[in-house]
Protein backbone atom coordinates (compact mmCIF):
# COMPACT_ATOMS: atom_id res chain seq x y z
CA UNK A 1 0.00 0.00 0.00
CA UNK A 2 1.29 3.42 -0.91
CA UNK A 3 1.79 5.82 2.01
CA UNK A 4 2.11 9.60 2.04
CA UNK A 5 3.56 12.28 4.32
CA UNK A 6 2.11 15.73 3.63
CA UNK A 7 4.62 18.52 2.92
CA UNK A 8 7.63 16.26 3.49
CA UNK A 9 10.86 17.75 2.15
CA UNK A 10 14.47 17.29 3.20
CA UNK A 11 17.90 16.62 1.68
CA UNK A 12 20.06 13.54 1.34
CA UNK A 13 22.75 13.15 4.00
CA UNK A 14 24.68 10.62 1.90
CA UNK A 15 24.87 10.25 -1.87
CA UNK A 16 22.87 7.62 -3.75
CA UNK A 17 24.48 5.53 -6.48
CA UNK A 18 22.91 4.88 -9.88
CA UNK A 19 22.07 1.31 -8.82
CA UNK A 20 20.23 2.11 -5.59
CA UNK A 21 17.83 -0.84 -5.29
CA UNK A 22 18.04 -2.30 -1.76
CA UNK A 23 20.24 0.61 -0.63
CA UNK A 24 19.51 2.43 2.60
CA UNK A 25 18.16 5.96 2.21
CA UNK A 26 20.18 8.14 4.60
CA UNK A 27 18.38 11.27 5.77
CA UNK A 28 18.76 13.38 8.89
CA UNK A 29 17.47 11.73 12.08
CA UNK A 30 14.25 13.78 12.31
CA UNK A 31 13.25 13.14 8.68
CA UNK A 32 14.04 9.44 8.96
CA UNK A 33 11.85 9.18 12.08
CA UNK A 34 8.96 11.01 10.36
CA UNK A 35 9.00 8.53 7.47
CA UNK A 36 9.41 5.48 9.71
CA UNK A 37 6.29 6.59 11.59
CA UNK A 38 4.36 7.16 8.35
CA UNK A 39 5.22 3.84 6.66
CA UNK A 40 4.16 0.59 8.37
CA UNK A 41 7.01 -1.89 8.78
CA UNK A 42 7.15 -4.36 5.86
CA UNK A 43 9.40 -5.76 3.14
CA UNK A 44 8.07 -3.39 0.49
CA UNK A 45 4.34 -4.11 0.74
CA UNK A 46 3.87 -0.68 2.35
CA UNK A 47 5.97 2.01 0.71
CA UNK A 48 6.28 5.72 0.06
CA UNK A 49 7.09 7.21 -3.34
CA UNK A 50 9.65 9.99 -3.01
CA UNK A 51 11.03 12.44 -5.55
CA UNK A 52 14.77 13.11 -5.82
CA UNK A 53 15.17 16.54 -7.41
CA UNK A 54 18.13 18.54 -8.73
CA UNK A 55 18.72 22.07 -7.34
CA UNK A 56 17.18 23.69 -10.44
CA UNK A 57 14.30 21.13 -10.48
CA UNK A 58 15.17 20.27 -14.09
CA UNK A 59 16.01 16.65 -13.29
CA UNK A 60 14.24 14.25 -10.98
CA UNK A 61 13.78 10.58 -10.19
CA UNK A 62 10.98 8.79 -8.35
CA UNK A 63 11.90 6.07 -5.88
CA UNK A 64 9.91 3.84 -3.52
CA UNK A 65 11.13 3.27 0.04
CA UNK A 66 9.91 0.95 2.79
CA UNK A 67 10.34 0.73 6.56
CA UNK A 68 12.68 -2.13 7.45
CA UNK A 69 12.49 -3.20 11.12
CA UNK A 70 11.40 0.31 12.20
CA UNK A 71 14.99 1.51 12.02
CA UNK A 72 15.91 2.10 8.36
CA UNK A 73 14.44 3.22 5.05
CA UNK A 74 15.28 0.87 2.19
CA UNK A 75 14.87 1.70 -1.51
CA UNK A 76 12.85 -1.09 -3.09
CA UNK A 77 12.29 0.48 -6.53
CA UNK A 78 14.01 3.26 -8.47
CA UNK A 79 13.24 5.03 -11.74
CA UNK A 80 9.48 4.81 -11.14
CA UNK A 81 6.90 6.31 -13.48
CA UNK A 82 9.40 6.23 -16.35
CA UNK A 83 11.90 8.56 -14.65
CA UNK A 84 15.55 7.99 -15.44
CA UNK A 85 17.63 6.40 -12.66
CA UNK A 86 20.63 8.55 -11.75
CA UNK A 87 23.27 8.97 -9.08
CA UNK A 88 22.40 11.74 -6.60
CA UNK A 89 24.92 13.67 -4.43
CA UNK A 90 24.53 14.42 -0.74
CA UNK A 91 22.43 17.56 -0.36
CA UNK A 92 19.96 16.56 -3.09
CA UNK A 93 16.40 17.62 -2.30
CA UNK A 94 13.99 14.73 -1.62
CA UNK A 95 10.26 15.20 -1.16
CA UNK A 96 6.96 13.37 -0.99
CA UNK A 97 4.65 14.90 -3.56
CA UNK A 98 1.71 13.55 -5.56
CA UNK A 99 2.43 12.72 -9.19
CA UNK A 100 0.08 12.25 -12.13
CA UNK A 101 0.09 8.51 -11.48
CA UNK A 102 -1.08 9.16 -7.90
CA UNK A 103 -4.46 10.10 -9.35
CA UNK A 104 -4.76 7.11 -11.67
CA UNK A 105 -6.24 3.70 -10.80
CA UNK A 106 -3.74 1.92 -8.54
CA UNK A 107 -3.58 -1.38 -10.36
CA UNK A 108 -3.31 -2.49 -13.93
CA UNK A 109 -5.64 -5.44 -14.29
CA UNK A 110 -3.68 -8.69 -14.67
CA UNK A 111 -5.11 -11.32 -17.04
CA UNK A 112 -4.53 -14.91 -15.93
CA UNK A 113 -4.28 -17.50 -18.68
CA UNK A 114 -5.50 -21.02 -18.08
CA UNK A 115 -2.36 -22.77 -19.29
CA UNK A 116 -0.54 -21.57 -16.17
CA UNK A 117 -1.41 -24.57 -14.00
CA UNK A 118 0.70 -26.33 -11.44
CA UNK A 119 1.48 -30.03 -11.13
CA UNK A 120 -1.52 -30.56 -8.79
CA UNK A 121 -3.99 -29.59 -11.53
CA UNK A 122 -5.00 -26.29 -9.98
CA UNK A 123 -5.24 -22.85 -11.51
CA UNK A 124 -2.98 -20.48 -9.59
CA UNK A 125 -3.98 -16.85 -9.02
CA UNK A 126 -0.88 -15.09 -7.67
CA UNK A 127 -1.68 -12.00 -5.54
CA UNK A 128 1.72 -10.52 -6.45
CA UNK A 129 0.15 -9.74 -9.85
CA UNK A 130 -2.20 -7.19 -8.24
CA UNK A 131 -5.49 -6.99 -6.41
CA UNK A 132 -7.58 -6.75 -9.59
CA UNK A 133 -7.31 -9.75 -11.90
CA UNK A 134 -9.24 -11.55 -14.64
CA UNK A 135 -9.59 -15.30 -15.24
CA UNK A 136 -10.37 -16.00 -18.87
CA UNK A 137 -13.02 -18.59 -19.76
CA UNK A 138 -12.18 -22.18 -20.58
CA UNK A 139 -12.42 -22.92 -24.27
CA UNK A 140 -14.37 -25.91 -25.58
CA UNK A 141 -12.50 -29.08 -24.69
CA UNK A 142 -10.18 -27.24 -22.28
CA UNK A 143 -9.19 -29.73 -19.59
CA UNK A 144 -8.63 -26.91 -17.07
CA UNK A 145 -12.38 -26.06 -17.01
CA UNK A 146 -13.03 -28.07 -13.85
CA UNK A 147 -9.79 -27.33 -12.02
CA UNK A 148 -10.00 -25.65 -8.61
CA UNK A 149 -8.59 -22.14 -8.22
CA UNK A 150 -5.94 -21.47 -5.57
CA UNK A 151 -4.85 -17.99 -4.48
CA UNK A 152 -1.19 -17.65 -3.53
CA UNK A 153 0.80 -14.92 -1.76
CA UNK A 154 -2.21 -13.45 0.06
CA UNK A 155 -2.18 -12.54 3.74
CA UNK A 156 -5.01 -12.27 6.28
CA UNK A 157 -7.10 -9.23 5.44
CA UNK A 158 -5.95 -8.99 1.80
CA UNK A 159 -8.71 -8.64 -0.75
CA UNK A 160 -8.77 -9.39 -4.45
CA UNK A 161 -11.34 -8.68 -7.12
CA UNK A 162 -11.24 -11.57 -9.59
CA UNK A 163 -13.41 -11.17 -12.66
CA UNK A 164 -14.41 -14.49 -14.21
CA UNK A 165 -15.02 -14.25 -17.94
CA UNK A 166 -17.47 -16.58 -19.70
CA UNK A 167 -19.47 -17.48 -16.58
CA UNK A 168 -23.24 -17.26 -17.01
CA UNK A 169 -24.43 -18.84 -13.76
CA UNK A 170 -23.14 -19.73 -10.30
CA UNK A 171 -23.04 -23.46 -11.14
CA UNK A 172 -20.32 -22.71 -13.72
CA UNK A 173 -17.98 -21.27 -11.10
CA UNK A 174 -14.77 -23.15 -10.34
CA UNK A 175 -14.18 -24.32 -6.76
CA UNK A 176 -12.70 -21.60 -4.53
CA UNK A 177 -11.39 -21.77 -0.98
CA UNK A 178 -11.96 -18.78 1.32
CA UNK A 179 -13.72 -16.70 -1.35
CA UNK A 180 -16.93 -14.68 -1.38
CA UNK A 181 -19.14 -14.38 -4.47
CA UNK A 182 -20.14 -10.79 -5.25
CA UNK A 183 -23.37 -10.66 -7.24
CA UNK A 184 -23.91 -7.77 -9.55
Amino acid sequence: MRCYKNNFSTTLVEELALNKKDAELILDEESTELLLQAIPMSSGRHYMRLTLQSADAAEYELIDVYNQYNNSLIICRAGMEETTPAAWPAGTRILCAPTAQSFQPRQITHVNVRWQIDDRNTLIIDARNGSTQILLPAEDGDETAGYPVVFTHMRDGDEMLLELKGIDSADQLPDFANATLLKG
